[in-house]
């Protein structure tokens, strides 16, 4: 092999290698811990909506007593907050539907963007 092929070879190489990084870097961000942390919160934040919408009122105490940690409560609580769900401490809507539409897009959200995620945690849950 004469300079030019060598040199056209390792590019060829250089583009398949970066091609793989892309593919490993997004399975890995499907897979980090920050998309477990969110799918986690989002199947608690359906528990929690499925309490209120069967007026049940999903305290940390009545969640603690179900076996969800105050640190999941907190991140369901989260993930809720950042659909829009709860305002404060007034829940908008206690339809499961509404609920569930606007907790699928705010995970899609939460796992694009942490730091939008994150912001809506109590100061000592941004670790």
């Amino acid at each position: 092999m004469n300079d030019l092929q060598t040199e056209r070879y390792q590019e060829q190489e250089i583009r398949e290698l970066k091609a793989e990084n892309t593919v490993l870097r997004k399975r890995l961000g499907e897979t980090g811990r920050h998309a477990r942390r969110v799918e986690r919160a989002y199947r608690d934040a359906l528990l929690l909506a499925e309490w209120r919408s069967v007026a049940v009122f999903p305290s940390r105490r009545y969640a603690a007593h179900h076996k969800i940690s105050q640190r999941r409560w907190q991140n369901a609580i989260a993930l809720l907050r950042m659909a829009r769900i709860l305002e404060g401490r007034r829940w908008t809507t206690t339809t499961l539907a509404t609920i569930e539409q606007r907790l699928d897009a705010a995970k899609q959200r939460a796992t694009d963007t942490p730091d939008a995620f994150k912001a809506r945690l109590p100061r000592h849950g941004r670790r």
